[in-house]
Parts: C-alpha cells; sequence; structure tokens
C-alpha cells in the first residue's frame, strides 16, 4: 500500500522538531487558518519574547525593499536563536509581488536569498489565491521560483478526512471536556468543510469549535446535540437530508427541507444549483461502485476531478444507494428541466421548486 503524502503541518512540525529550518521559508496554500498558524509558530520558535521588538523585523508588502531585506537580515539577533525577518502576503492574492522587487531588483532578490547569513530567517506567507488556476499559477511566478529553489516552501492545502478529524480533536482535548467519538465525527462530516455551497474553512470550523465549548461551558461533557446547535448553517445538509426523505418516500419531510432552506436564505437557483450538484455525485459515485471501485479510490477519484471531500462522497454513495441508477437519471433530468422552466418564466419559481420534489 503506498502510503499518504504528509500534509504540509506534518512536515513542518517535524521540520521545527528538529531544527531542519532553513533562512528563507514559504508558506502559502488554501488553507491559510495553517499558514497563519505556522507562521506564528516558526516566530515563537526563534524569537525571545522579550527581544521581539529587536529580533523580529515585519515588513508589508506595499513598502518592502530589496535594501530593507538585505540590512534587516544581515544584522544579527541579540538574545534571540535567529533573526527573523517577517514578511506577510509577499505575494498577494493576485499573484502580485512588492512593486520594488520588479524587473532587475527580482534578480538580484533571487540572488540574495541564496546566501542569507546563518543565524538569520527570512519567513513569508503568500495570498491565498483568487485566480482559478490557484497554487497551481502560483508555482510559475519568478518570486515564488527563486524563493522555492533557495528554501522551504509549504503548502497547506484542504486537510483530508483523517486530517481534519484530528484538527477537531485536538481542540475538543484541550478543553478537558468529555465527549464520545460521535462528536468529532459529527463535527466533521455536518460541518461545511470542503463545500462549495458555502465559505467554509479551518478559521470557520476553528470559530464553530470555539462557540461549542463556550456553549457547553457550564457542562462537564460535549454532546452531538451540543454540536448540531452551534455549527454555522450549512444548506448542503439540507439538501442531503431532503433527498434522504424522498428516498425514504416522506415527501411531508422533504417539503419542510425545502422551505428550511429558503426561509434561510437561500435562493431557488442556488437550492437547484445544490441538488443538481448533489444528485450528480450520487450518481458519480454510483456508477464508480458499481464499476468495481472501493470507497477509497471513489473518494480519490471525485477530489480530484470534482474537488468533493471524502466525507461528501461517502454521504453521497450511501443516499446514493437509496435510489436506483436510473432514479438518480430521471432525477438530475428533472432538476435541469425545472431551471429551464424557471429561468422562461413557464412558472414561478418557488411554486416549480415545489413540483420537482413532489415528482421525484
Amino acid at each position: 500500500m503506498v502510503k499518504a503524502e504528509a500534509h504540509a503541518y506534518e512536515k513542518l512540525g517535524k521540520d521545527l522538531k528538529i531544527g531542519k529550518i532553513p533562512g528563507l521559508v514559504v508558506l502559502y496554500g488554501s488553507e491559510e487558518f495553517l499558514v497563519h498558524f505556522y507562521a506564528n509558530a516558526i516566530i515563537n520558535k526563534y524569537i525571545s519574547e522579550p527581544c521581539k521588538d529587536l529580533d523580529l523585523v515585519t515588513l508589508t508588502k506595499d513598502n518592502v525593499t530589496l535594501d530593507a531585506i538585505i540590512d534587516n537580515l544581515e544584522t544579527i539577533s541579540l538574545m534571540s536563536e535567529r533573526k527573523v525577518v517577517f514578511i506577510p502576503d509577499f505575494i498577494d492574492s493576485k499573484g502580485k509581488g512588492p512593486k520594488a522587487l520588479d524587473g532587475s531588483a527580482a534578480d538580484k532578490f533571487a540572488e540574495y536569498v541564496k546566501t542569507i547569513p546563518q543565524g538569520s530567517l527570512l519567513l513569508v506567507t503568500i495570498s491565498k489565491q483568487e485566480d482559478e488556476r490557484g497554487e497551481a499559477g502560483l508555482k510559475k511566478l519568478k518570486l515564488f521560483k527563486a524563493m522555492a529553489s533557495a528554501g522551504a516552501e509549504y503548502e497547506f492545502g484542504p486537510l483530508n478526512q483523517g486530517q481534519l478529524r484530528g484538527f477537531i480533536e485536538k481542540r475538543l482535548r484541550a478543553s478537558g471536556k468529555k465527549y464520545r467519538s460521535a462528536v468529532p465525527e459529527f463535527i466533521a462530516r455536518e460541518s461545511g468543510y470542503g463545500s462549495k455551497a458555502i465559505d467554509y474553512g479551518l478559521y470557520t470550523l476553528n470559530n464553530d469549535l470555539q462557540k461549542l465549548l463556550a456553549f457547553c461551558l457550564t457542562s462537564d461533557e460535549i454532546r452531538v446535540e451540543d454540536a448540531r446547535e452551534v455549527l454555522t448553517y450549512n444548506p448542503e445538509n439540507d439538501v442531503f437530508a431532503m433527498l434522504d426523505a424522498i428516498g425514504r418516500n416522506r415527501k411531508d419531510e422533504a417539503f419542510r427541507l425545502l422551505h428550511n432552506i429558503l426561509e434561510n436564505g437561500g435562493s431557488e437557483f442556488q437550492l437547484l444549483a445544490l441538488i443538481t450538484k448533489q444528485l450528480e455525485l450520487m450518481l458519480m459515485a454510483r456508477e464508480m461502485r458499481e464499476d468495481g471501485m472501493n470507497l477509497t479510490s471513489i473518494q480519490k477519484a471525485l477530489k480530484k476531478s470534482e474537488r468533493a471531500h471524502e466525507y461528501r462522497v461517502k454521504k453521497a454513495l450511501d443516499l446514493g444507494n437509496r435510489f436506483t441508477v436510473s432514479d438518480m437519471r430521471r432525477m438530475l433530468s428533472s432538476s435541469y428541466d425545472v431551471e429551464v422552466n424557471i429561468k422562461t418564466g413557464l412558472m414561478p419559481s418557488e411554486i416549480a421548486m415545489e413540483f420537482f420534489v413532489a415528482g421525484i
């Protein structure tokens, strides 16, 4: 069995423990929570708190110059293990670096970072990229390639199923409260992490966990019911539940969930997009299973092609077992028809959605 590649936080944690940190470190990726968390971890590792004002220099992207970088890195630390020059958002979300490092200055910067003095550290973070090319486009930038070749770069991508659960359990354990294994499992599965329906990354998850601990402040135990109360609303969960109700022939429950989504601010088009996406995921997962693929293989395939998190794929496969392949194809075809009916004005949007639920 091929061992899964370690996540950046595992690599960096190991490198920090053994002191394998070069003179230049680049932190970036879609999980900005981890980028910022480990930037602070590196600073706290090498900077003595009483000497922070002297041994830690923070430069902003807008006013950084090559001279400022060099001058500060060439100045030795006073009482800290290393002198740290920190440049947050060195490359912004649009893939733009500091103006002062354009042209020939970029070439000089590329040469200098190969010779950073021992005892000094240039630490830079890069903003989450807005461009659809994401980190793939970032890695083609001249400044990025120069830094990657001269130092160490850590890309903090999305957490997989096991890593996500570990993130949750670590914070629950730190609270000192009791909880059953079903609690982190529920949070990982029912939160919006990995969903395209809402903007839900580790910052939001961490906030939800803080809210959960505050909610359970006077209790010795954290329960699934508590987590259900405080998790940020995720319309995708109601779509799962609505399709599940349809699969159990509980149309009354399905209608209740339909109106629940709309009452929570979701539009008919947003809801229809969620239903269509979910049906497509269910159908793809089911067809892969019938082709002989196991759950792990299906999860990997759909993570690559659909960027679907492992929990979403497992839920889609479990839910898809309530329907035949022909049922799912018919439902998917109906969802496309509903969109046409709404856009052409053939039927009011809310009534069209009710007819859709009634007819599948």
